[in-house]
């Protein structure tokens, strides 16, 4: 993002990487909590950059002065508040779905650190095909994982991760 500075005429150039990704669900609460702020704020940020409203040419509405991200706020380097992940879904089996193990996603989800999760529809239904995860596009569903406690949330990553090998049982 090239700005140029409203009272020097100097050029200013901004670099913000934006993981543009998709994750299938919603990560800017988990970024927001672990870290404070999430990509796509930094990048308006960036765009916008800090409203000096006697420098700027921008004018901000003033009932979003609580929401905007000031681009020179932002540290260098993040400080976690808590640790936290996206952790995808994978399947370990292929073939026709002969039994779904809710019980493995009842011990998924009363795990500490275990904020949310989601098995897409199409692998509730028994009788439905399913292969083993190869990408991001074939896994099953995910979990978002937070705690401020770094033990507890490796200890349930490790969990999570076991767990999956038991979501299902398919025919042979």
């Amino acid at each position: 993002i090239v700005t140029r500075n409203a009272e020097t005429g100097s050029i200013q150039v901004r670099l913000v990487e934006v993981n543009c990704r998709q994750h299938n669900t919603d990560f800017m609460p988990l970024t927001n909590a672990c870290v404070g702020y999430n990509a796509l704020d930094m990048v308006l940020a960036a765009y916008l950059g800090d409203s000096d409203e006697s420098t700027s040419s921008h004018e901000y509405p003033e009932e979003t002065v609580h929401l905007r991200l000031p681009w020179d706020s932002l540290p260098a380097l993040p400080t976690t508040r808590a640790h936290g992940a996206i952790i995808h879904f994978v399947s370990h089996v292929s073939g026709k779905i002969s039994r779904i193990n809710y019980e493995v996603f009842d011990q998924m989800e009363e795990l500490p650190s275990v904020m949310d999760m989601h098995v897409y529809p199409h692998f509730l239904d028994e009788g439905n095909e399913i292969e083993k995860t190869v990408d991001i596009r074939s896994d099953t569903g995910w979990a978002h994982v937070m705690n401020d406690d770094e033990e507890e949330f490796q200890r349930d990553v490790a969990r999570l991760i076991e767990l999956q090998k038991e979501m299902f049982d398919v025919e042979e």
